[in-house]
């Protein structure tokens, strides 16, 4: 409400860049920019928390989850009601202040027999059939039993033979987990995906645009596990799929939902319903990957593997990423989220 006193706290836009580019059904991203909230409490500790909506998924804006942020550090609290991104850098920020108080970990402050790493499937890019299928191996010799392929930059016929390189480079070792944007039609959809069975495709989020019927649609003539993703994002639109089953996994982007608060309400309902839920990233920088990746060890989000080991895509970071080796995600034993960001220059 407004009349609240200000919070000790800054907000700044920092930019995350690519090593190199990240074709989605959205289009190509190389940059963009985030917004870091860093919030102090009464003894001196800052807490931090990341805003990083995505254009073309998110349902704010970067300028719209800026102007929140800075309404919240006046001391009112309604903007983060109209901006996800921003509800969930506040909701880090807290966390962060609130476990490193208690002297432990996130994880630990939300869950105390959360375990300290998680298995995370790895993000596998390229422009060319060789560079595919040569990532694709190195994920699995990194120790990554998943890989996501992300779907839908390109004409289907095209994408039959990605996905092939990647099952080439991967060998039988690792599922193979892919992702279109919605932008896939219904019917080349289903004929593909009906192609794509011998290959053991874990799951496809999003195939299709046109919501949850469109997805229902399609979940009905494939095998292959439908995943909701940006379909998911609204809640009168996730209260949905709890009614009707319609799909088989829900993902879960904490930075695109309102932060872990939120996210773990949902985790809860999803299991309820019987769906699996995979926890992701939304492409950010280091804070808000931690956010998630602490949030997927509390709720024991792990199966299928959450989709955080994005952050070795970066080239120029917000600050120092939690580290990813032998597969897993390692949570840090220092309290907080484990990072900070960089001291901007």
């Amino acid at each position: 409400m407004k009349g609240m006193k200000p919070r000790e706290a800054c907000v700044q836009r920092r930019t995350v860049a690519y090593q190199r580019p990240i074709a989605t059904g959205y289009g190509v991203i190389h940059r963009r920019e985030v917004l870091l909230i860093s919030v102090a409490d009464s003894e001196g500790r800052w807490g931090h928390g990341e805003a990083a909506p995505l254009p073309g998924f998110s349902r704010d804006t970067l300028n719209d989850a800026e102007a929140a942020l800075h309404s919240w550090v006046g001391g009112d609290n309604g903007g983060l009601e109209a901006s996800p991104t921003a509800s969930a850098a506040v909701d880090s920020a807290k966390l962060d202040l609130a476990s490193q108080a208690a002297g432990v970990p996130l994880h630990v402050h939300l869950d105390p027999s959360s375990p300290s790493s998680v298995p995370v499937a790895a993000l596998v890019v390229g422009t060319h059939l060789d560079e595919l299928e040569s990532a694709a191996g190195l994920a699995v010799a990194s120790g990554h039993r998943t890989l996501k392929l992300k779907v839908g930059s390109r004409p289907i016929t095209e994408d039959r033979g990605r996905i092939q390189a990647v099952r080439d480079g991967s060998g039988s070792q690792a599922a193979i987990r892919l992702d279109a944007n919605g932008a896939w039609g219904l019917d080349e959809a289903v004929e593909l995906l009906g192609r794509l069975t011998p290959e053991d495709i874990e799951l496809i989020e999003e195939p299709v645009s046109g919501g949850l019927v469109a997805l229902e649609k399609v979940a009905a003539q494939t095998g292959i596990p439908i995943a909701a993703d940006e379909s998911a994002t609204h809640p009168e639109s996730f209260a949905e799929i709890l009614r009707t089953g319609s799909v088989a996994v829900v993902v879960i982007k904490p930075s695109a939902i309102g932060g872990p608060a939120e996210a773990t309400r949902r985790i809860a309902a999803a299991r309820d319903a019987g769906l699996s839920v995979v926890v992701t990233s939304m492409l950010e920088g280091a804070v808000g990957v931690a956010a998630a990746a602490h949030l997927a060890s509390a709720t024991a989000a792990l199966d299928p593997e959450p989709g955080l080991a994005t952050s070795a895509l970066l080239a120029e970071d917000i600050g120092p990423a939690l580290p990813v080796a032998d597969g897993r995600l390692w949570l840090p034993e220092r309290p907080g989220l484990g990072t900070r960001p960089w001291t901007a220059s």
